[in-house]
């Protein structure tokens, strides 16, 4: 598999190796916790209906459905570490995914990227963030690299950033020629923020508000937001971020001067 990769990589243009990446380790205890929790909710349950108090009943429903849930994603997380075969290989230029013996290649210049990271608690460890990332590979295909895979907040992170070093400055060009360019469901060009048919001139952009994973646009002087749409929707997030804080900025300051 490592001389497939390399080969890969080297086909496409990939540039200096950096590292990689292979399936994490997560306890195989983990599903115990849930599977006790859910015993216990049916304990409550059904003693607390039996005596007559709904209330301890309704209480033991609730736990038995916190104990479901929290063994479907233990088992969502043990399923995805035990990925035979599963690695990522990052370079310069792009990343190779292998899982199953089948080789997947990804360039920075001229993929997409839409991540989807889910908390299960409020202020969760490491291993209770499950993380998504769908990219496309060099012959359009989309390529899911999951939470299953070691330090996701590492690789995740790095493609980003090589998407973004790749195609910012190609975007920014393109804007300074007068194009549009699309982040569906939202575009911009220089002048204008637009979702769909409607758009506003920057001058009215109020701020790009993120709030549990949701993108917000928010304008001057109205209630409602341009657009709110879930993360996970917008493809190159990045790119978008980066371009719109600079065309914000600009027209803050020139209405400031």
């Amino acid at each position: 598999m490592t001389g497939a990769v390399g080969d890969a990589a080297e086909r496409a243009m990939l540039g200096r190796y950096l590292r990689t990446y292979r399936p994490g380790h997560v306890d195989a205890r983990r599903p115990l916790l849930g599977a006790g929790v859910i015993a216990a909710g049916i304990v409550v349950a059904v003693i607390g209906f039996a005596v007559g108090l709904p209330a301890v009943g309704v209480l033991g429903i609730v736990v038995l459905l916190a104990g479901a849930a929290r063994l479907l994603w233990d088992l969502g997380l043990l399923g995805s570490a035990h990925q035979r075969g599963s690695r990522l290989d990052l370079y310069q230029h792009g990343v190779v995914a292998s899982d199953g013996g089948q080789v997947r290649v990804v360039r920075y210049d001229s993929t997409t990227v839409r991540r989807k990271i889910v908390h299960a608690a409020k202020d969760p460890a490491a291993e209770d963030v499950s993380y998504r990332y769908t990219i496309m590979d060099t012959d359009g295909e989309p390529v899911v690299l999951r939470h299953g895979i070691e330090c996701p907040r590492q690789w995740g992170a790095q493609i980003e950033q090589g998407i973004l070093d790749a195609q910012l400055p190609v975007a920014q060009a393109a804007l300074d020629a007068g194009a549009r360019l699309e982040f569906a469901p939202m575009w911009l060009t220089s002048a204008e923020l637009g979702a769909g048919s409607e758009s506003v001139p920057w001058s009215q952009v109020g701020d790009l508000a993120v709030v549990g994973g949701w993108l917000s646009v928010r304008v001057r002087g109205r209630a409602q937001p341009l657009e709110s749409l879930p993360l996970c929707l917008m493809p190159n997030y990045m790119v978008f971020r980066a371009l719109a804080e600079r065309l914000h900025a600009t027209s803050a300051a020139g209405s400031a001067g």
